[in-house]
Parts: C-alpha cells; sequence; structure tokens
C-alpha cells in the first residue's frame, strides 16, 4: 500500500490516535467566500486544530449538524472545552479526498471510480491503519458504496477483516418530516462503519435524524466501548 498523506484536521489526544472515531467527508468544503479570497490571491485563514464539537474552532454547518445528531442519539457531545471528556477526545475528522471543491459535482466531478482510484483510496487506508478506529462514520452515501466496492475489496478487508454481509439499513419516522434518508451501519472485523446522509442532503431534517432508533452496539461504538 502506497503511504500517502491524509490530513486530520482535529487535534491529537492519546484517545483518537488508537481507537477512536474517524468521522470522514468526501472531502474539503469551498464555499463562495474562499471562492472570492481565491480569486484575489488572498490566502484562506485555518482555524487551529481543536477537539472535533469544538463549536469555536471550524463553526461549519458539516460539524455542527453532525454534533446536533450525535446529542439527539443520547451521546452528548462538548461545545467547551471545561467539559471535555475521553469521549470527545475520541473523534476526529478527515476526508477521504484531499481535494476541494463547492461540490461533488464542481470542477472534475467526483464518481465511485474517483473515491477507490490508488491516489485516493491508499492514503485513506493508510490512515485507517495508523490510527486504527474501532468506528468510522462516513458522511455521504457514496462512501459506502466506495468502501464496499468488489475492486477494492481485497484491500480492506486484508487490514480490516472481513465483512459478514451487506450494511444494514435504519431509518426514523416520515412522520417527524422532511424526506426519509437512511443511516447504514456494517461491520469489517473488529470496526464498525456508519453511513449518514451528507449534512447538505436536500430535505433531511434534524427531527427526521433524531427520530432514527439505532442499535446499542452503534451507539456503543461512537462511545468508545
Amino acid at each position: 500500500m502506497n503511504k500517502l498523506s491524509l490530513p486530520v484536521v482535529t487535534l491529537d489526544y492519546p484517545e483518537n490516535l488508537n481507537n477512536g472515531v474517524m468521522i470522514c467527508g468526501i472531502n474539503f468544503g469551498y464555499d463562495s467566500k474562499e471562492e472570492k479570497l481565491d480569486r484575489m490571491g488572498t490566502a484562506t485563514q485555518i482555524d487551529a486544530p481543536s477537539f472535533f464539537s469544538d463549536k469555536t474552532v471550524n463553526n461549519t454547518r458539516f460539524r455542527n449538524r453532525l454534533v446536533k445528531w450525535f446529542n439527539s442519539w443520547g451521546m452528548k457531545l462538548s461545545a467547551d472545552a471545561v467539559n471535555l471528556t475521553a469521549t470527545d477526545k475520541a473523534f476526529y475528522q478527515t476526508n477521504w479526498l484531499n481535494t476541494q471543491t463547492k461540490s461533488i459535482n464542481s470542477d472534475e466531478k467526483i464518481t465511485i471510480d474517483t473515491l477507490i482510484a490508488d491516489s485516493a483510496i491508499d492514503p485513506l487506508l493508510a490512515l485507517i491503519e495508523v490510527r486504527k478506529p474501532q468506528a468510522i462514520v462516513f458522511v455521504g452515501k457514496m462512501l459506502i458504496e466506495a468502501f464496499n466496492d468488489i475492486r477494492i475489496r481485497d484491500k480492506v478487508e486484508n487490514l480490516l477483516g472481513k465483512r459478514p454481509g451487506n450494511a444494514k439499513i435504519h431509518k426514523g419516522n416520515s412522520a417527524a418530516g422532511g424526506r426519509a434518508f437512511s443511516i447504514l451501519s456494517q461491520v469489517f472485523g473488529e470496526t464498525t462503519i456508519i453511513c449518514l446522509p451528507h449534512t447538505n442532503s436536500i430535505g433531511l431534517t434534524d427531527a427526521y435524524m433524531a427520530d432514527i432508533n439505532l442499535p446499542t452496539e452503534i451507539i456503543a461504538a461512537l462511545n468508545g466501548k
């Protein structure tokens, strides 16, 4: 495996360097403000790394919405360093692709083929090999589909272990409002894989996500147990 680097945008703690919870999006976002600065030749200010749920750093829709969902499932991640717990420290964030685009359809469209290319999957698996997360949270259905692609199955299973079967589907009550989405869960060896809808999914409401009753083993994996 080619040991290429993949950035982690969360502060290192003993709890997330081994057996932590890896949050993995598709790639790094690029909003209209950043695009304007880029055109002006002005560098975008990068906030200092902090713990994943710190609302004072990288106060993005992506992270804020994920934290709200985790809290709605009874996890109660801290928003400040005063009440920081081992569970808070276990979370860390990266992205499958070390690229920056406004959306997956801008510039060169991101597809399954993009994600499973050696230059994309090898850095991700190298990071997983080093940190050995007990749970991986993919954000975006395309990611778990790519992770299960038969063309990289040997790479994934040689690292994590065999998968017992296809992903399980967890849905909420459509009466909670908005469109119906699914959370997918799967196990590779001793690693729990959870796939959430992308935070920018049209029609996805926080009330719907809160209504999804996740199995206790998934909550336990997210809590580092």
